[in-house]
């Protein structure tokens, strides 16, 4: 899997990224607005066990304890980690 960095320096786990209104980036030409005001890439979002959203229909749990949408991860050069698919 590949990521991207974003001009705020954050990353995406696509090839591509859009701005949100409050400034946030998400890998997805589109983006949904949650409950709590962040922002998620695609049409849809779930809510994780730690009442963070995730864009799309899962998520996977990563080694520091962050979620992230997707079947799986990648680790990004700052620490973070994106998932597979928003």
């Amino acid at each position: 899997m590949s990521f991207t960095i974003c001009p705020d320096g954050s990353y995406v786990g696509s090839s591509s990224f859009t701005i949100c209104p409050d400034g946030s980036y998400v890998g997805s030409s589109s983006f949904t607005i949650c409950p709590d005001g962040s922002y998620v890439g695609g049409s849809s979002f779930t809510i994780c066990p730690d009442g963070s959203y995730v864009g799309g229909s899962s998520f996977t749990i990563c080694p520091d304890g962050s979620y992230v949408g997707g079947n799986s991860f990648t680790i990004c050069p700052n620490g973070t980690y994106v998932g597979d698919h928003t």
